[in-house]
């Protein structure tokens, strides 16, 4: 599955326009208020050093510029939730991140090693028990991984720079994470 973020919000939104679900609601709104921090928010943080009018249009919206795409689907509260991408190639940087209401993963491949300041963030094992028992492509930690592709679920920065996850909780603290993994690409 690979979508632009707005269409597939689009056809989500009309699908779900008469649902009971208290965590797709916003008051009377039918809303998923994760796609709203991605699209507003976060993309901001990708996208700063592109102007909004030389960004690529989204071929079925001409009105919507990419932010992000939607690369999987998972389940959380009983609502259908995705699994967002940020693509940018010309940094050398793709990130994978998903929210299920309790905590943000998020996985970055990068052509050079991120060697930013991470401290605050899971980078390494919490635990020797979760060390012993970690395998490639599987869960750790708070790392989850609902609706990622295998070939994106990574152990921690601490084993490879280039291809890790981890989680935070919460909006801000995912916002936290892509500002300084973006302005360390940056640099």
């Amino acid at each position: 599955m690979r979508e632009y973020l707005q269409t597939w919000y689009d056809a989500w939104l009309k699908q779900h326009r008469d649902t009971n679900l208290i965590y797709a609601k916003h008051g009377d709104d039918v809303r998923l208020s994760q796609v709203h921090f991605v699209r507003d928010y976060l993309s901001g943080l990708v996208w700063s050093d592109v102007k909004y009018d030389d960004r690529a249009t989204e071929p079925e919206r001409s009105d919507c510029k990419v932010t992000a795409m939607v690369i999987g689907e998972h389940r959380s509260k009983s609502v259908r939730l995705p699994v967002f991408a940020f693509d940018r190639p010309d940094l050398g940087i793709q990130i994978i991140l998903r929210d299920n209401y309790y905590n943000w993963n998020i996985s970055v491949i990068a052509e050079r090693p991120i060697a930013c300041d991470l401290r605050g963030f899971p980078t390494d094992f919490s635990s020797a028990k979760e060390r012993a028992e970690y395998q490639p492509r599987g869960y750790w930690g708070y790392c989850f991984f609902e609706g990622f592709p295998t070939v994106l679920m990574f152990g921690p920065h601490a084993i490879d720079q280039r291809k890790f996850s981890l989680w935070v909780n919460g909006d801000y603290e995912a916002y936290a994470f892509v500002r300084t993994l973006m302005l360390g690409v940056r640099q």
